[in-house]
């Protein structure tokens, strides 16, 4: 087959639905497919994959995190719909506005993923239009629809949806283990990754704190380091952004992942990566990372925005060698099955669904 990937953000810019799009693409060429990704980005080629760029975009805030308005010239889009793709994949279709002139233009079957869930920062009324929206956009235009989590699909029609999961592509070989001492937060600096509970939380441990290392960028990054100066802590450091060799290699040094996000996450790619590269995650307790360690969340998960909570965790997994081996050993059982190279073949089965039901559709009769 050949399938486009249709990413609403600037492909430069790290986060879970680029993360998503990259992993199952390059699991789909290995499986003999040709693969594009179209997407609002001025480069060429992403891991191994061509992007195809259509539109140009504008970051804004909203609902607490960062999205991209995007938009294309209408001669743009026609000569990117008729490359002749047998299926076209939308991711987070309802981002504004390529994705719409996108599906307009396409003739072919039209899939599409939601990886959003509403969050505390998400206005109410948007929250509430997430269900009525989602179902005209699949009455307008898809064959298919797939959620990347239950969270996903409480707003989605039932029996109208499909839960394929989020998944992860572990480098082979890893990086060397390393001393595994410290914590390690990955993601944006962003009010609903909810980093200063974190901060707050490594306070309270006061001088048997382990290290803190940081590793993401944002507009909170000065706010979040004025903070850790405050509480006088002098075991953190912030990494800024860092590319994926990086961050597996942090993983691999860490003891703890900690994900503090207090809302607005449908899945928990980094908990999974934590997994596989045999650090323990500590998260806040939202839906897309409690569906992710329901199994241990006992042990794992923390009441959102509660520094004493996480603190507590972490003191927990730290003091206990049996707890942490017990819990590696989980992960190491755990992880495999989000791999992308056994979720690629669900998704597979989907297009192959979308296109007889086009096929189906367009019969004459």
């Amino acid at each position: 087959m050949y399938v486009a990937l249709v990413c609403p953000y600037d492909l430069r810019r790290p986060g879970g639905v680029r993360s998503h799009i990259v992993g199952l693409g390059g699991a789909l060429t290995e499986r003999g497919h040709r693969v594009d990704v179209i997407a609002p980005s001025a480069t060429e080629r992403i891991d191994s994959l061509d992007v195809i760029e259509c539109g140009r975009s504008r970051g804004i805030t909203f609902g607490g995190t960062q999205i991209d308005l995007t938009w294309a010239e209408w001669s743009r889009v026609a000569t990117v719909t008729a490359r002749g793709y047998d299926v076209m994949h939308f991711h987070t279709i309802w981002n504004p506005l390529v994705p719409f002139q996108l599906a307009a233009g396409f003739r072919g079957p039209k899939v599409a993923t939601f990886h959003d869930v509403p969050g505390r920062a998400t206005p109410r009324l948007a929250a509430a239009m997430m269900g009525p929206m989602s179902e005209l956009l699949r009455r307008l235009w898809l064959r298919r629809v797939i959620a990347v989590s239950p969270a996903v699909g409480s707003y989605l029609s039932d029996g109208r949806y499909q839960v394929i999961p989020n998944g992860i592509t572990v480098p082979a070989p890893l990086p060397a283990e390393g001393e595994r001492r410290g914590l390690l937060y990955v993601g944006r600096l962003e009010p609903r990754k909810d980093v200063a509970t974190l901060l707050r939380a490594v306070a309270l441990l006061g001088d048997a704190a382990p290290p803190l290392t940081i590793a993401g960028d944002g507009y909170l990054r000065p706010d979040l380091e004025r903070l850790a100066g405050s509480l006088g802590l002098r075991k953190v450091t912030f990494m800024g952004e860092v590319n994926e060799t990086d961050k597996w290699r942090l993983l691999r040094d860490a003891a703890v992942l900690i994900a503090p996000s207090i809302t607005g996450e449908s899945f928990g790619i980094v908990l999974l990566e934590a997994l596989a590269a045999g650090a323990i995650p500590i998260a806040a307790d939202n839906p897309g990372y409690r569906d992710v360690l329901r199994d241990r969340r006992d042990d794992l998960l923390y009441r959102a925005g509660d520094a004493e909570a996480l603190a507590q965790r972490i003191r927990a997994v730290m003091a206990s060698d049996a707890l942490r081996q017990s819990l590696r050993a989980w992960g190491d059982a755990t992880w495999p099955a989000y791999d992308w190279r056994q979720l690629a073949v669900q998704v597979e089965r989907v297009y192959r669904d979308a296109i007889g039901s086009e096929q189906e559709h367009s019969a004459p009769g």
